[in-house]
């Protein structure tokens, strides 16, 4: 447990340190140097570049992070397989973003996607050799790939936005940051974990497809529901462009809320659920148990919280913007947190899927949440706009939450075996209701330099008075 946590707290301060660098270049600095429709074009670029990305990935990461966790001794061959594979579909990749760009926008946006999109493909060679210290569950190196890279970015791009070299040096900043994240992680692999040598083989190769393929359709259907909203806006929105900066401004806030899960339950976690649901089936619902429970209690607080105060962030992140386009920014925000709150616990189940090589549950799962998500959009963004997109992201969480859990309480862990979840999700929606209650009758009088410290020490206080930091369960 000790090491969960070491690992835990060391992805999520880098990756914590590099929001709040996002946060400083996207929210606070750009909507200063930049109009809407420049801020939205480089919101669509970014979409565009992540969403083709994904065919890089194939599915194979979280089965290599198995693999090497259940073969440490096989590390190089594992890895220099993965990476052949991986720098043939780069190139394909790279092709189909420049391609689609010049048909579907305009030439500076197309400009932005050719350095967006080589940054995609460097980050995505770097995320493999992350998969090396995440195996080795040594995720300090990772975070110093993170925080180097986060840095990068904002020095360099910071100051191109300061001297007012326009939003494709901006673009360039961000290619340079991804080589420096690849630098360092091929060297950090090299010379604590294990040399590259390039030695193909088809057996590993085999067992790596055979696992990735079926994930590759789920995670293809999982990034294009995270994405496919943003290239729908700039397409179906009755604002055009100027919708992706307010629905990306607010998806941005977000987004920096969302690092937690991500450190704890596909970077900490994804390991020890995998090496206990191969070798010590006994303690996988220990496991299983102890993830969902700390996703629940800090996802439901950040959704109310989020959600209540949304205008008053807004306006302290946002001051050059005019009353209406806080507005418009605060209301994709209200709805955006709640699916932030969601993203808590939907992580985690689909952190199990993958640990437990649920490949076809998986694929099934994300592609009907990928569907939904799309027909919600096509329906609700002419109509609503980024509000409509915002609202349509909430409907498909709590859809994939639904069917995911239910699925994983019918196949994997029975209801019987996780009783703590259901006693921490009451205590954890009474907490955050009253919280919630109480920031509603106190922002109108209070900062919120006051009201979300306050807000923590409440809801902090509350869960240890209920018992929830006690309840640990030693499943390692």
């Amino acid at each position: 447990m000790n090491r969960i946590f070491k690992n835990t707290s060391s992805l999520f301060s880098a990756h914590l340190i590099g929001r709040l660098g996002s946060l400083v270049i996207t929210v606070w600095l750009m909507p200063r140097y930049f109009s809407e429709s420049e801020f939205g074009g480089y919101f669509v670029a970014i979409a565009l570049t992540n969403l083709v990305a994904s065919l890089t990935e194939l599915g194979i990461q979280n089965p290599l992070i198995r693999e090497m966790t259940l073969h440490l001794q096989q590390t190089k061959q594992y890895l220099g397989n993965a990476l052949i594979v991986r720098c043939i579909l780069s190139i394909i990749a790279y092709g189909i973003m420049i391609v689609s760009g010049i048909y579907l926008y305009t030439p500076i946006i197309v400009e932005m996607i050719v350095f967006l999109g080589l940054a995609e493909i460097a980050n995505s060679l770097a995320q493999l050799y992350r998969c090396v210290f995440r195996a080795h569950e040594e995720m300090k190196y990772e975070a110093l790939t993170v925080i180097a890279e986060r840095a990068g970015f904002l020095l360099i791009g910071g100051g191109a936005i300061l001297f007012d070299y326009g939003l494709v040096a901006v673009c360039q900043a961000t290619l340079i940051a991804s080589c420096i994240n690849l630098i360092l992680s091929v060297g950090f692999t090299r010379y604590r974990f294990t040399p590259l040598r390039f030695q193909p083989s088809r057996e590993i190769v085999r067992v790596l497809m055979q696992q990735a393929l079926p994930f590759a359709i789920g995670n293809l259907f999982n990034l294009l529901y995270f994405r496919v909203d943003a290239i729908l806006l700039s397409k179906l929105s009755p604002d055009g462009v100027d919708a992706n900066a307010w629905y990306g401004l607010a998806y941005t806030i977000v987004n920096a809320f969302t690092i937690l899960p991500g450190a704890f339950m596909m970077g900490a976690m994804f390991p020890v659920l995998s090496r206990a649901y191969e070798r010590e089936k006994g303690r996988f619902p220990g496991a299983y148990t102890f993830g969902t429970r700390w996703m629940v209690l800090s996802g439901l607080p950040l959704a109310v919280g989020l959600s209540t105060l949304s205008p008053q962030i807004t306006a302290v992140l946002l001051p050059t913007y005019t009353p209406d386009e806080l507005n418009r920014v605060a209301k994709a925000l209200q709805w955006l947190s709640w699916a932030g709150g969601l993203i808590f616990i939907t992580t985690a189940v689909l952190a199990v899927l993958r640990a437990t090589d649920k490949r076809r549950a998986f694929s099934v799962l994300m592609g009907a949440t990928a569907l939904l998500n799309i027909c919600l959009n096509l329906y609700l963004i002419p109509r609503s706009s980024h509000v409509g997109a915002a609202i349509a992201m909430v409907i498909s969480e709590a859809f994939l939450l639904i069917f995911g859990i239910g699925y994983i309480s019918r196949n994997i862990v029975k209801f019987r075996e996780t009783p703590l979840i259901f006693r921490t999700l009451l205590k954890a929606v009474i907490l955050s209701g009253v919280m919630g209650i109480g920031l509603t009758l106190l922002k109108g009088f209070l900062s919120i330099w006051v009201l979300i410290p306050l807000a923590m020490l409440f809801y902090g206080g509350g869960i240890t008075i209920l018992g929830e930091f006690r309840a640990r369960l030693r499943f390692d």
